[in-house]
């Protein structure tokens, strides 16, 4: 990759962010690696996806790679993760991290570099590079059972921000809901900590995969008609360009993009970037801590 400041899609692409796609592609070369080892599936998403289409590889104001998994493979790297991503890289989830943090997903680090919100310093977690790995689940093709299920999944969710400190309560309706719905979590699930619920999480958003449902979400970001796709889009994998590498795409990228961005090709007016994130391709995040 050239590491040099560059000019692409009319957009400046600065060194230092060359040197972050650099160190996130060598997370990428692992994260690949450990698939192929155990044989497991996995499909670029969201911008990494519309970046491959378009770009050939990053959107030159994007800094982050998202891949998916399905929920079989997902729970599978799960349990080879903690043991499989040797230092620097580190396998992120509330159970590797003692319960210090929430997600329903899966970052997998590098520590010789930063990528970190405030909040994430904050909560002393590792905070190294990372990408995102997310899964890819079976919904209800009913819509009102599908909205029941997404439901209980985003309050578990909830749940987990609560038990380490970091859940929102605005309004004086919120927080008596607040109060309420964490009191049942309390006693239903005897004051569970972030990971006790992070496997919760994963235990019922699994509970359709393999039942034959024709739709497929990425949920981990709750509800959003965006992230509901046809499974027979994700169903085969192919290959597809991004930077030096070829990575596995779905087949039917045409019609998973066009449902979550519209005229996809199209280059926008308001290039959105992750400016709320620390990123420091330079300096390991434990640096960052101790000055």
């Amino acid at each position: 990759m050239n590491l040099e400041k560059e000019i692409i899609c009319g957009y400046e692409v600065s060194a230092q962010m060359k040197r972050i796609w650099a160190m996130e592609l060598e997370i990428v070369e692992e994260f690949v690696r450990v698939c192929k080892e155990n044989g497991l599936k996995y499909l670029i998403m969201g911008g990494t996806l519309l970046g491959a289409v378009r770009h050939k590889g990053f959107i030159p104001w994007d800094n982050d790679i998202d891949v998916i998994m399905p929920r079989a493979d997902f729970d599978k790297l799960l349990s080879i993760g903690p043991e499989s991503f040797k230092r620097p890289f580190f396998f992120q989830t509330p159970v590797t991290e003692e319960s210090r943090f929430y997600s329903t997903s899966v970052r997998i680090r590098n520590e010789n570099g930063t990528a970190a919100t405030p909040e994430e310093f904050e909560l002393g977690i590792n905070c190294g590079m990372s990408i995102d790995v997310f899964c890819l689940d079976e919904i209800p093709d009913q819509p009102w059972k599908r909205k029941c299920y997404l439901r209980q999944l985003n309050v578990i969710a909830k749940m987990q921000r609560f038990v380490i400190g970091k859940q929102k309560k605005k309004g004086v309706i919120n927080r008596i809901k607040h109060v309420i719905l964490n009191l049942i979590y309390m006693i239903v699930y005897h004051s569970p900590d972030a990971a006790t619920l992070f496997n919760l999480y994963q235990k019922k958003a699994g509970r359709y995969s393999g039942s034959g449902c024709l739709k497929v979400a990425h949920l981990a970001f709750g509800y959003h008609e965006n992230f509901i796709w046809d499974k027979k889009d994700w169903d085969t994998p192919i290959k597809m360009t991004f930077e030096d590498m070829e990575l596995n795409a779905p087949i039917g990228y045409d019609a998973i993009l066009k449902h979550q961005y519209g005229d996809y090709m199209r280059i926008p007016d308001d290039k959105s970037t992750h400016d709320y994130v620390i990123y420091n391709p330079d300096v390991p995040y434990k640096k960052l801590f101790a000055s």
